[in-house]
C-alpha cells in the first residue's frame, strides 16, 4: 500500500503553488517502434523512389532492427490507410513496404483540384497516432511533401506528438503545389524536437534531416536570434564514444532573407580539443548536405566520452528561429525536453 501511495505521489508536482500531473512515459528510447514513410501524392514518385531505395542497404549496414516499417500516401481526395508492414526484421518489413509503394506510386486522378486546398498532412499524422498500433510511441516519421497546410493552430497535434515522443523529419519541395502556410511545418518541427528543410530538390531537403540510420535525438535547441551576436549554448555530455550528426535549420521558410552566417564551435572540457563549423547564406542549396534553409554537418564532435561546451556566433538581418539538433544511431537513456 505504501508503495502504491508513493507511486501515485510521484505523478504530482507542485510548481509555483500550482498542482501539475506528470504522467509516466509511454515508452523509452530503446523500445521497439515504427518507422513511417509518408509521402505526398503531389510529388514526382521518381524522387520518392530515389530517396527510399537506398534504405535497404543502409538498414543492413547500420544494423538497425528495432523498428517496423509503415507507409502512407497523403494529399489524396480519398484518404488512404496507413499500412504497417510487419516482418520478423526491419529488413523484411522494409522490403515489404518498398514493394507496396512501388506498386502504388502516385495517382494523378486523386490529386486535389485546387491550389487553394491545403495539405492534409496534419490529419495524416493524427490518424497515425490514433491507429492504436502498439509501437507508435518513439516512432520516427519521415514526411516528404510539396503542398503546404492551411492550418496555423497546431497545438492539439503538438501535444499528441509530444505525448508519444514521435520524431519528425520533414522534407518540403518548393515551390509549393498549394496551401497557404509552409511555416506551419517548421513550427511543428520546432515544437517537437524535429527538423524541417525546404529545397527545390526533394533530395537536398531530405539529406539535411535526421534519418532512419541516425534517428535518436541527443540534443535539441530552438533559438530566437536577430542581428549579430555570440551565445553560449547548453553543454552536451556523452557517457560513451558516440558519433553524432549536427542538423541546423537557420530560417523558418525557403524565401526568408534574414540569415547571413553562423559559426558553431565546441570545446572538449576533458581533453581541451576544439572544433568549429561555419556556414553562410551563399552556401544554401550548394552541395549534398544543404538546402534552402538548413545544413547537416557529419561527425560534428570528436565523439569521445566527455562533456562539450558549445558556442554559437550568428549574423541575421532580422529575427528568425534556429533549430539545432544532434542525432545518433545509438539511443540515449532519456527523452529530451520540448520547447515552445
Amino acid at each position: 500500500m505504501k508503495l502504491l501511495i508513493l507511486s501515485l505521489f510521484a505523478l504530482f508536482l507542485t510548481v509555483n503553488g500550482c498542482l501539475r500531473i506528470r504522467w509516466p512515459e509511454k515508452c523509452s528510447p530503446t523500445d521497439f517502434s515504427v518507422f513511417l514513410l509518408a509521402y505526398s501524392n503531389d510529388l514526382n514518385f521518381t524522387e520518392v523512389r530515389k530517396l527510399y531505395q537506398p534504405f535497404g542497404e543502409g538498414i543492413s549496414r547500420q544494423d538497425v532492427e528495432n523498428r517496423t516499417a509503415a507507409t502512407v500516401r497523403f494529399d489524396t481526395k480519398t484518404k488512404e490507410d496507413i499500412v504497417f508492414h510487419e516482418g520478423e526484421t526491419l529488413s523484411a518489413s522494409y522490403r515489404a513496404s518498398r514493394d507496396y509503394i512501388y506498386e502504388r506510386e502516385v495517382d494523378p486522378s486523386q490529386s486535389f483540384d485546387s491550389s487553394e486546398t491545403g495539405s492534409d498532412v496534419m490529419d495524416m499524422l493524427e490518424r497515425f497516432i490514433n491507429s492504436h498500433h502498439p509501437n507508435i510511441c518513439g516512432s520516427f516519421v519521415l514526411v516528404l511533401m510539396k503542398r503546404s497546410p492551411n492550418e496555423v493552430d497546431i497545438s492539439k497535434l503538438v501535444r499528441k506528438i509530444r505525448e508519444y515522443r514521435i520524431l519528425l523529419g520533414i522534407a518540403v519541395q518548393v515551390p509549393s503545389s498549394g496551401g497557404l502556410h509552409p511555416e506551419t511545418m517548421y513550427n511543428l518541427a520546432a515544437q517537437t524536437n524535429g527538423q524541417c528543410a525546404f529545397s527545390q530538390e526533394l533530395g537536398k531537403a531530405y539529406f539535411t534531416l535526421p534519418h532512419l540510420w541516425y534517428p535518436n535525438a541527443y540534443y535539441s535547441l530552438n533559438l530566437k536570434v536577430s542581428g549579430t551576436g555570440t551565445m553560449d549554448l547548453p553543454p552536451i555530455t556523452f557517457k560513451e564514444n558516440v558519433t553524432v550528426h549536427l542538423e541546423i535549420a537557420v530560417q523558418s521558410s525557403a524565401t526568408a532573407e534574414s540569415f547571413q552566417s553562423f559559426t558553431i564551435s565546441w570545446v572538449n572540457t576533458q581533453s581541451g580539443t576544439t572544433g568549429s563549423s561555419t556556414r553562410t547564406r551563399e552556401q544554401f542549396n550548394n552541395g549534398t548536405f544543404t538546402s534552402l534553409n538548413s545544413f547537416k554537418i557529419l561527425d560534428f564532435i570528436d565523439s569521445e566520452a566527455a562533456t562539450y561546451e558549445l558556442k554559437l556566433d550568428y549574423n541575421y538581418s532580422s529575427e528568425d528561429t534556429i533549430l539545432i539538433r544532434m542525432n545518433s544511431k545509438q539511443p540515449i537513456d532519456h527523452w529530451l525536453p520540448f520547447q515552445d
